[in-house]
């Protein structure tokens, strides 16, 4: 009796990272790595050929990159389970008679495309040696959250994090905003920006007050502004009022994720007025004040 010839398509882990069966950890690491980032849904947007191809070198880097879970992929392939199915899936295969499909396999490759095909192949093994008569479903992505200032989120962040009992480095591109997600090999991250004390972030503008002497509101002029870009002049006409917005365009934060384009800093002017005056400045401003009243 036969277990089964070709029950499903199978990727060989090994051949989805382009490694050879020996390759060591640093190997599998550095192929990984490699994949992930020609792959990444954030570099492939509305391509989900390449969103499928990360997710299948993610699932062969989870397998790969754990001791235990290799040794026994290996070890499951040695014996005759060859993942490609054909004539090395039967009963007669090399040690296969000594097998035993137990609820610890089903456990180690529950939710993979590897643990779907020994599913299948010992469906009918007397459950005393199987706890499911099929793998487990594919578990929830875990979720992760990660704080990230504003200003790392105008320039782009390289964050070193510490996900279960790996360590990975994650790219953030400039323009990322709060409640954006990231897909991560071992699941998904949610990205906050942190509140900024002098920047009101709404989508890709940015909103700040600025105070100006109140002669410079009357007359007219040029006032330095600080923006996330650095330091530039914003023109003042003459009589311009309180609360008065005005906008710079290019100077809000970048378009995520490409970051070549920009969005606007709206500036609201508040008008700065002196506490305390000198009998001089006093004199000046109530001949002034007479002068309306005329």
């Amino acid at each position: 009796m036969y277990f089964v010839d070709a029950l499903m398509e199978f990727s060989d882990y090994y051949k989805e990272l382009e490694l050879e069966k020996g390759a060591t950890a640093a190997e599998i690491k550095k192929g990984f790595r490699a994949l992930a980032r020609k792959y990444h849904p954030d570099t492939n947007p509305n391509k989900p050929e390449a969103e499928e191809k990360f997710k299948r070198i993610s699932e062969a880097y989870e397998v790969l990159s754990d001791p235990q879970k290799r040794e026994k992929y290996d070890m499951l392939n040695s014996r005759g389970f060859n993942p490609q199915g054909g004539n090395s899936g039967r009963r007669g295969s090399p040690g296969a008679e000594n097998f035993q499909y137990t609820s610890d396999i089903d456990d180690m490759f529950a939710g993979t495309s590897f643990g779907d095909l020994l599913s299948q192949m010992f469906a009918g093994q007397n459950t005393q040696t199987r706890t499911r008569q099929r793998s487990a479903p594919t578990p929830k992505p875990v979720s992760y959250s990660l704080d990230v200032t504003l200003e790392e989120a105008y320039a782009g962040v390289t964050k070193r994090l510490r996900v279960g009992e790996k360590t990975i480095d994650l790219t953030i591109k400039p323009g990322i905003d709060t409640g954006q997600k990231m897909q991560i090999p071992q699941g998904e991250l949610t990205i906050q920006v942190l509140p900024n004390a002098r920047y009101k972030r709404d989508g890709q503008n940015l909103s700040v007050g600025h105070a100006i002497p109140f002669t410079t509101a009357a007359l007219g002029g040029k006032v330095r502004i600080k923006t996330l870009k650095g330091a530039v002049q914003l023109t003042i006409q003459p009589g311009t009022q309180p609360d008065t917005v005005l906008r710079m365009r290019g100077l809000g934060m970048p378009v995520y994720p490409k970051g070549t384009s920009f969005g606007d800093l709206l500036v609201t002017i508040k008008i700065d007025i002196p506490t305390s005056l000198t009998e001089e400045q006093k004199d000046l401003l109530s001949k002034f004040d007479a002068t309306l009243s005329e």
